[in-house]
């Protein structure tokens, strides 16, 4: 369902917990600017690297953020990309939409969908 969501604008979309990551999509325009798969791949290892701090410090994060709310997500806006991790039970989904798209609605479309799971 998030991929119908998003439509041609979907770039990516990642399953991935703090050890391992899926790619489900990868848009071809994706692949084309980063120069082939494998550059994709060493790319998607170095976000992984990092990404995968959204489990093993949840605590740091929890204590962090506990006086505004609980944390769910964690969105960047680049130029022309918005990029949205969502992080529930141990499993992550990395999402990323080409042009300038609300995180919220992202983050409204996974929560919807991993709850009916």
């Amino acid at each position: 369902m998030p991929c119908e969501t998003a439509g041609d604008d979907l770039r990516a979309f990642v399953e991935y917990d703090d050890e391992t990551y899926n790619p489900l999509f990868i848009d071809e325009r994706t692949v084309e600017e980063f120069g082939g798969a494998e550059a994709v791949e060493e790319f998607a290892d170095q976000l992984h690297y990092n990404y995968k701090l959204d489990f093993t410090e949840q605590e740091m994060y929890a204590d962090l953020y506990e006086p505004l709310s609980s944390l769910d997500a964690f969105a960047v806006y680049l130029e022309d990309e918005t990029i949205v991790r969502y992080v529930d039970d141990g499993r992550g989904i990395y999402v990323s939409i080409q042009g300038e798209t609300y995180a919220g609605e992202v983050i409204d479309v996974l929560t919807d969908v991993l709850e009916e799971q």
